[in-house]
């Protein structure tokens, strides 16, 4: 039966570690953000470990960040093709930048749907007549996000009276979930 390493041989230092970077930053940090959401850590010992798992993971991605950047520096390995040679010192960092963006895009989607979630759960609440809000995720000391009901209006065009009434505080930014629901962040 033949072995992972039977199947590597033909790839060089950089093909794999471009590899590596993809089957490393995607799963992991899409894994990590659906188990260390900041909605759910907010009690003491879960919330030491989401800041020492943040931590961690930008160090991480400092030291990737910086070997990739070292690749296209670096004399590769020597291979028959000369052309794979020369890809192969750009690939690390290119996977870096594929790698990278596509899990803050999983990271956001999996947030807009746990959100989408939220506000199916809580219809009760976002019914009768408009704007209506439920908070999502209350922040420490103030803060949060606020699922608002407003179809057609922006929740940050609000007047201030009507902010502070739907979630006690003024209305940042808002982003649109769909079907008049807005993900609006207040402080």
């Amino acid at each position: 039966m033949p072995r992972l390493t039977d199947f590597l041989r033909p790839f060089t230092f950089n093909e794999k570690l471009a590899l590596g970077m993809l089957a490393l930053f995607i799963p992991i940090s899409f894994g990590s953000s659906m188990v260390l959401r900041p909605g759910n850590v907010l009690n003491g010992s879960d919330f030491a470990l989401f800041l020492a798992w943040k931590i961690g993971w930008s160090i991480a991605v400092f030291i990737a960040a910086g070997v990739a950047i070292a690749t296209v520096f670096l004399k590769p390995d020597a291979h028959s093709s000369r052309w794979r040679m020369h890809i192969g010192r750009i690939l690390p960092l290119a996977a870096l930048g594929v790698a990278i963006p596509s899990a803050y895009v999983l990271e956001s989607a999996y947030s807009a749907h746990q959100m989408q979630s939220f506000a199916r759960s809580h219809a009760r609440e976002l019914s009768g007549p408009v704007p209506k809000a439920v908070i999502y995720r209350a922040g420490i000391p103030d803060g949060g996000v606020a699922l608002v009901r407003s179809p057609g209006e922006n929740p940050e065009s609000f007047a201030a009276t009507r902010m502070i009434d739907l979630t006690g505080e003024d209305i940042k930014s808002c982003t649109p979930l769909g079907d008049g629901v807005w993900s609006c962040h207040f402080d």
